[in-house]
């Protein structure tokens, strides 16, 4: 079994790891995370939890001036993301990042549309749902396209216009691309002009309707959530890291947290709010929820090395650091733990959705969530912040569960160890 694990799924999932386009969009959405960090904070102070102080702020103007800040991110985070992912796979590409960035972000605004229409009446600008959560799949295709393509084309020395020596490197840098932004424009051109005779006008209406709410409703579904993090918790036991898979889903769940953000944040309901939560809670304090291993170790291991071992392992964990576990304990390849580590993502979600489904949660801010707060804020934190106490509640439980769900395999190996070393003493 593990001989063809390691022959055949080992370098399958490097491969899948190595694919520049999904590292190009995982890195740019991760490049994006300061932006959305930052706005969530201000966002917090602007939908205050506190009815009184959310009143006060409004009464005196402060609330308006708190949203303008996820109005200015947020609100276009499709412009942000076009750059971040530009940026991210023209650097994989080896191609200048400025230039493919803006050649991107040109082609971004070129295919949105420019009228709006009020009442009977049109004027010019761009819809604000196009710059934000509602263009962030047409910004992924873009911000992969445009430098794939610059990067086709820069090999045709025909297509590089060639300046004198003399010229200094500057004016020849914004010279050269010149042929090459002429054709890239004109095909933007010919896209924007062949979907504004289909019945959906715009590739936003396209990409949304077509592909982009179907994969979301897959993609970021309960049951495919389950089944992707269980695969990531199978790959770990034998020792691959879960980033590879994890990779493949990121692009997806990123765009449900932003269109969640938007939707939270204009005051509607939250339309993937069961997923969200089962999402969170499937986050628990790295792969596996080993946090709830080590407090099994603490309060009823025996061994020495085990308790030793807990001490040392459950800080990192709390702070979701886990692979000393993963490798140390060790949980990789030790039959004895599979069952229970594969579990543990089932256990966790399943709870968090029962929670949702006899509402015991009832709300949940998507400006804290998994991938937008540092991956290192301890999970009991998280929780306040997106679900309030009632999430911290569920947190515990499911560690309390946790811990009873290793239980009995621990101490299977526990017995062994003591036994071990009692041995090692009498010799």
């Amino acid at each position: 079994m593990n001989k063809k694990i390691s022959e055949k799924i080992v370098p399958a999932m490097s491969k899948l790891g190595q694919v520049k386009i999904l590292q190009a969009l995982s890195g740019g959405m991760m490049l994006t995370l300061p932006l959305t960090l930052g706005a969530a904070i201000f966002s917090l102070l602007g939908s205050f939890p506190i009815p009184r102080v959310a009143e006060y702020f409004q009464k005196i103007g402060l609330t308006e001036q708190l949203n303008a800040i996820s109005g200015g991110t947020m609100g276009v985070l499709a412009l942000f993301t076009t750059v971040a992912i530009a940026y991210s796979y023209s650097k994989l590409l080896e191609i200048k990042e400025i230039t493919a960035v803006l050649f991107s972000l040109a082609a971004f605004l070129i295919l949105s549309p420019q009228q709006i229409t009020v009442g009977d009446e049109s004027v010019g600008g761009f819809l604000s749902s196009n710059l934000g959560s509602s263009g962030i799949f047409v910004s992924m295709l873009i911000g992969i396209f445009i430098p794939w393509t610059y990067s086709k084309l820069v090999k045709n020395k025909k297509l590089v216009l060639k300046m004198p020596d003399t010229v200094p490197p500057m004016v020849t840098m914004s010279f050269e691309p010149i042929f090459i932004g002429i054709i890239l424009l004109f095909f933007v051109f010919i896209v924007r002009l062949g979907f504004s005779f289909t019945s959906f006008g715009t590739i936003f209406s396209f990409i949304n309707e077509s592909v982009a709410k179907p994969l979301l409703d897959i993609g970021a579904s309960v049951p495919s959530l389950f089944l992707i993090y269980v695969l990531a918790n199978i790959l770990f036991f034998f020792g691959i890291h879960p980033n590879a898979i994890m990779s493949v889903i990121t692009p997806v769940v990123m765009t449900m947290m932003m269109m969640s953000i938007e939707q939270f944040n204009a005051g509607e309901s939250v339309k993937y709010f069961n997923n969200l939560v089962v999402f969170d809670f499937m986050n628990n304090d790295g792969t596996g929820s080993t946090l709830s291993l080590m407090i099994c170790i603490l309060f009823f291991g025996k061994s020495k090395r085990y308790r030793s071992f807990a001490k040392l392992g459950t800080i990192p964990n709390i702070f979701n650091i886990n692979e000393p576990v993963i490798f140390g304990f060790p949980i990789m390849l030790n039959p004895i733990m599979f069952v229970p580590f594969v579990l543990s993502t089932i256990v966790s979600g399943g709870i968090g959705f029962i929670a949702v489904q006899i509402g015991f949660i009832t709300s949940y801010n998507p400006n804290f969530s998994a991938v937008i707060l540092p991956w290192t804020v301890p999970k009991f934190i998280a929780a306040f912040f997106t679900m309030g106490w009632q999430g911290v509640v569920v947190r515990i439980v499911i560690m309390i569960v946790l811990v009873a769900l290793y239980y009995p395999f621990f101490k299977y190996l526990d017995k062994e160890e003591v036994a071990n070393e009692e041995r090692l003493i009498s010799e």
